[in-house]
């Protein structure tokens, strides 16, 4: 009898001391205020924790990762976004920025443009830009300087400046009627033209474009030759 008036003593006090417990965790809940979490990203541990600590939130460091934006030893993520409301006591987990991720460039100068992808990915970098420029020393296609430089640590991102060879310089077609077809050769070399003579004739008749047209230099222009007395 004794055994079964401790049993049920035993329940009785475990049923008490549950609904007090429910009880006052319920008024801690139901009493604690909600709070608007602050927007934690680009701010020091220092500061972070000050703010935190004025509404009555904790601070935990979860681990470092690297930020194109966000400075070395400054907050770049954190686990519950700024602006959500949640109860004063809670913890926000943040992850801490290691800065820009810090990498040797290839050296690319010299190189053609479609191998420099390939070479920059060895470093997990990329080609982000390619501008064009004249260039009457570096071959057309080549690369002529890039950012940043070999010298220089750099991060995901290598910008190139491509050679597109010398500019197109104007000339005016010379005359080259009545000239032998050897002399007509010698001319256009001389001025940097090209020629194509069609015929079996020694001496030039017919052109195209007409002498004095404006011309780039490299263009080729189309001669007749045919026997003087043709």
């Amino acid at each position: 009898m004794r055994a079964i008036l401790r049993i049920v003593l035993f329940f009785f006090i475990f049923s008490v001391v549950t609904v007090i417990t429910g009880y006052v965790t319920f008024g801690l809940l139901t009493t604690s205020k909600s709070i608007a979490v602050p927007d934690l990203r680009g701010k020091s541990l220092l500061d972070a924790n000050g703010i935190l600590s004025g509404v009555k939130l904790y601070l935990k460091v979860e681990g470092e990762t690297y930020d194109s934006v966000i400075p070395n030893g400054q907050i770049a993520k954190q686990n519950i976004p700024a602006g959500n409301k949640i109860k004063e006591g809670r913890t926000i987990s943040v992850v801490m920025s290691k800065g820009k991720r810090s990498q040797t460039a290839e050296d690319l100068r010299g190189q053609p443009v479609e191998k420099t992808q390939d070479m920059v990915a060895v470093n997990k970098q990329d080609v982000a830009k390619v501008i064009e420029v004249h260039s009457d020393t570096v071959e057309e296609g080549k690369v002529i300087a890039q950012w940043p430089s070999p010298e220089d640590k750099g991060g995901g991102e290598v910008s190139v400046v491509m050679s597109k060879g010398p500019y197109a310089s104007p000339v005016y077609c010379p005359d080259f009627m009545g000239q032998d077809v050897a002399q007509a050769q010698e001319l256009a070399k001389s001025i940097g033209l090209e020629v194509n003579i069609t015929g079996t004739g020694v001496r030039i008749n017919a052109q195209l474009p007409a002498p004095n047209t404006v011309i780039k230099k490299g263009s080729t222009v189309e001669l007749k030759a045919t026997f003087s007395d043709e």
